[in-house]
């Protein structure tokens, strides 16, 4: 509410979008949104630094402003400096194509922080049909860091417990079998602070979506329930060792023994 009402005294137009209002979809209000991000149009990142200066943390590696709020973690940028707004990939600046700049459906919607009346603004590019048939897909495969989009859709799927479209598990093979391993850890480590997903997870993840692409099953990362991977500093996920247990916490089947 901090947030809001200093936006609100500086009539800026904002909205709430992509994985905070997945996860409202998806677990409903019941859960706190861990992931919260905001768009502003009609301010620079400068004007926004300086407007929440007390609560700034960093800049992000996509040029916005990473905020600790009273506890809750807040990524805001202006809609301008949006990369797929910038490079004219979505149409027009607004935050109707805002929608189409995501590289997830599931990701793809924004709603406004202001009420006109008793409504609020909504759009959205696949969203509610997304979680509708809970199957992720691309909405804009072009973006400036592939790599992280094929680990981040990874998390995804076994958060969500979602299947994957041919056409993502495709993305995602390709760039796991052309991006060294420790490459695709290096970027969670650039993206998140930590390691989701370790070496290990990752190439057994990425193999069963090959075999089951192979065989026209349905596509899935390979967990029996929806387990909740981290966002903040905590142990790295996946260090399987020689294991061939299953880890009673997660309900993940370990893979064999990796030489």
């Amino acid at each position: 509410m901090n947030l809001l009402r200093r936006i609100a005294r500086q009539r800026l137009e904002a909205v709430l979008f992509g994985g905070t209002l997945r996860d409202l979809m998806r677990y409903g209000p019941a859960r706190d949104p861990r992931d919260v991000d905001v768009v502003v149009d009609g301010a620079s990142v400068e004007q926004l630094s300086s407007l929440f200066s007390d609560v700034l943390v960093r800049r992000t590696r996509f040029g916005g402003l990473h905020l600790n709020t009273n506890g809750w973690m807040i990524d805001i940028w202006p809609l301008s400096d949006t990369w797929a707004v910038r490079e004219r990939r979505a149409g027009a600046g607004d935050f109707e194509a805002l929608t189409r700049t995501t590289f997830l459906n599931v990701e793809a919607v924004t709603i406004g922080l202001k009420i006109d009346g008793n409504r609020r603004k909504l759009y959205s590019s696949g969203f509610f049909e997304g979680h509708r048939s809970q199957v992720l897909d691309i909405n804009l495969e072009e973006n400036p860091f592939p790599e992280l989009a094929a680990v981040r859709t990874l998390i995804t799927a076994a958060k969500l417990q979602y299947s994957l479209s041919k056409r993502l598990a495709s993305y995602v093979i390709h760039y796991a079998n052309k991006t060294p391993l420790e490459q695709l850890v290096s970027v969670q480590l650039h993206h998140y602070g930590i390691a989701r997903l370790d070496e290990d997870r990752i190439r057994f993840w990425t193999e069963t979506l090959r075999a089951q692409l192979a065989t026209g099953s349905d596509i899935r990362v390979p967990a029996t329930k929806p387990i909740q991977l981290p966002l903040w500093p905590e142990p790295i996920l996946g260090n399987f060792g020689n294991s061939r247990r299953i880890s009673k916490s997660e309900g993940i089947p370990l893979p064999p023994q990796v030489h």
